[in-house]
């Protein structure tokens, strides 16, 4: 049975060979995986993933999302259809070989327990013909990459954080630069506040780095952070729609989807949207540190505090002082600026640069108005300018 994904779904024909050197395409040709006794994993999966984007599967457990990613590298083998990486049926290709191209991220880190950090690393370039100093230092680049300090390159993972064992399983992927990478929910089994900084980290690394990346996950919320596509699958490894987060918020394909991205799906499609909003001053005052925002935007007599690099600290008013709450950076989306004026005592919320400097002040009948002109449709996230976040 033919999966009924949503019409944003690119065909396979459309896959391209990418050129020797770049990030390749991944293309899924109408595969199916079913199992002798019956039962089918991946049901007639149809899709490609762009060459150099993040694409996060996400789905319920048993979903086949999984499963989809392992075929990549023939982990898994599907009953029927064919799977291209750059052009190429990976059918074709001796499955050490081509695990050994892929960057491979397991949810538990999977490190080696008699290594330690930086020789879980240096491992894989000994495998991929580097001689051991050479395996030294591209392992020490990629632990300094994914910002692990020096002084943990000896310890062996039991003396690690949770966090800290992630970081050296990503390191490890990336130490041979992989054009494609595979991640099965890496982020999965660490706490929440750690969950937030390996988000945050992935996003910074994207910026220096030009991977293929399938990014697994069962978490709705992390898949609209991190993918510039989602492919949702359902039970009976169906794909239920495949497009951008935009896209599968204001316009999910039927109310499987609906209801993996929740009934909060508007106040999340504001991510998607620049806040552009105007920033006000500070009313002028004698002490720098302590900044006040203009009467007509703050309901009380609220000053802000900053540290010594500017940096807003808490709200201080008559009833004492309130830690302060969601920041809004320059060219950051609606839902913060939203959430930064909904979390304020005072009533404005706080702008700041993209050191986390104070900024000014955001108005929160600005923020309303903008929220106004938004529609579901809207196009692309445009730049913001200068007065405004």
């Amino acid at each position: 049975m033919a999966s009924s994904a949503s019409s944003q779904q690119p065909t396979a024909a459309s896959g391209t060979d990418a050129p020797a050197g770049s990030a390749p395409s991944i293309v899924f040709e109408q595969v199916t995986k079913t199992y002798p006794d019956g039962t089918t994993a991946i049901d007639d999966l149809s899709l490609e993933v762009p060459a150099g984007s993040l694409t996060a599967f996400v789905g319920p457990s048993g979903c086949g999302k999984t499963t989809s990613m392992r075929m990549i590298n023939r982990m898994v083998t599907p009953t029927s259809g064919r799977i291209l990486v750059g052009g190429q049926d990976i059918a074709g290709q001796r499955p050490t070989a081509l695990r050994r191209s892929m960057g491979y991220v397991l949810q538990d880190a999977g490190l080696f327990p008699h290594l330690t950090a930086l020789d879980n690393v240096a491992a894989l370039l000994r495998l991929d013909g580097r001689s051991k100093d050479q395996a030294r230092e591209g392992a020490e680049a990629a632990l300094r990459l994914v910002r692990l300090y020096p002084e943990l390159d000896r310890r062996y993972p039991a003396q690690l954080s949770g966090g800290q064992q992630q970081r050296v399983g990503v390191a490890r992927a990336l130490a041979a630069d992989p054009p494609v990478l595979l991640m099965d929910e890496p982020f999965s089994a660490v706490d929440p506040v750690v969950r937030g900084e390996l988000q945050q980290e992935l996003i910074r690394l994207r910026g220096q780095l030009s991977q293929t990346i399938v990014f697994v996950t069962h978490d709705i919320d992390e898949a609209l952070l991190l993918g510039d596509r989602l492919a949702v699958f359902g039970p009976g490894g169906r794909l239920h729609q495949f497009a951008t987060g935009r896209e599968i918020l204001t316009n999910p394909a039927d109310a499987f989807v609906a209801e993996m991205v929740g009934r909060d799906r508007g106040f999340r499609a504001l991510g998607f949207e620049a806040a552009e909003v105007p920033v006000t001053p500070p009313l002028p005052g004698p002490d720098p540190a302590l900044v006040r925002p203009a009467a007509e935007v703050a309901g009380e007599d609220w000053a802000l505090r900053l540290d010594a690099e500017s940096k807003p600290v808490r709200w201080e008013g008559p009833a004492g002082s309130v830690i302060v709450g969601t920041l809004c950076h320059r060219g950051g989306d609606l839902r913060l600026a939203l959430d930064s004026v909904l979390s304020s005592p005072a009533g404005p919320g706080i702008a700041v640069d993209e050191a986390g400097a104070f900024a000014g002040f955001i108005d929160r009948t600005a923020v309303l108005a903008r929220i106004d002109t938004t529609t579901p449709a809207g196009g692309g996230r445009p730049g913001a300018a200068d007065t405004e976040v």
